[in-house]
């Protein structure tokens, strides 16, 4: 029974092991990435990839120049699929929506609207793209992200932006420091923390105004605060 419970001890530190590098290893393939959100990015379709207009000689297609309903649908099992011999799929709407907007564009000018001073273009994109859920949040991964760069300007900054309530900049978290995060958001709602902030993905605190930061890396450091978690 003693060997079981030690090898079972075992076990467990090595997943926890397993699981701390795997948690290090996420969180800097996430430093790179900053969040942006508000209305400030609400979608804007990009004109320029817009279909065509027909020539001005030629009157707009009639009905009957479109399938009906029933040739695009009425076909064999099958039909619209890889092999098939079908149609292929019509496009969702939020697939052509994506098509349509120019993100990397829209973030630029956003910024640059905001910080009239910052040196950002699309070429300090690595890549953008919407995320689900409400309040047009936008993922984006920047070129670089040490000193200096457009990522750290813009966390060292973001503060100028209060007031406006129509741009909100974060940092890209983990599932575990998202949940850390948000447990010391409703504790500060409560009355019961001071502030809460990120770091290169590490989640900090403060009980007091002029207190010490304390840096809070996993939900037993939280309920040894005394904090509930937040699901």
């Amino acid at each position: 029974m003693e060997k079981m419970s030690s090898e079972l001890q075992e076990t467990r530190e090595e997943m926890q092991r397993l699981h701390d590098r795997a948690e290090k290893a996420e969180m800097n393939s996430r430093i790179p990435c900053l969040i942006l959100s508000g209305r400030a990015l609400a979608p804007h379709p990009d004109r320029r990839l817009a279909a065509p207009l027909p020539p001005s000689d030629r009157s707009a297609p009639r009905a009957a120049d479109s399938p009906a309903p029933s040739d695009r649908s009425g076909g064999p099992a099958g039909a619209g699929q890889p092999g098939g011999g079908g149609a292929e799929r019509e496009p969702r709407h939020s697939d052509r929506n994506a098509r349509e907007e120019d993100i990397n564009g829209l973030v630029v000018g956003v910024i640059r609207e905001r910080f009239r001073d910052l040196s950002f273009t699309e070429a300090d994109i690595d890549r953008a793209h919407r995320l689900p859920g409400p309040n047009n949040r936008v993922i984006i991964r920047f070129v670089r992200s040490g000193a200096g760069s457009v990522r750290e300007q813009l966390m060292t900054r973001r503060m100028e932006l209060r007031g406006r309530g129509d741009l909100f900049i974060n940092e890209s978290l983990t599932e575990e420091k998202n949940h850390i995060y948000h447990s010391l958001l409703a504790a500060r709602k409560a009355g019961k923390v001071y502030t809460v902030f990120t770091r290169w993905g590490h989640v900090f605190c403060k009980t007091i105004k002029f207190g010490t930061s304390t840096r809070v890396d996993s939900m037993e450091k939280v309920r040894q605060l005394g904090f509930a978690s937040k699901n």
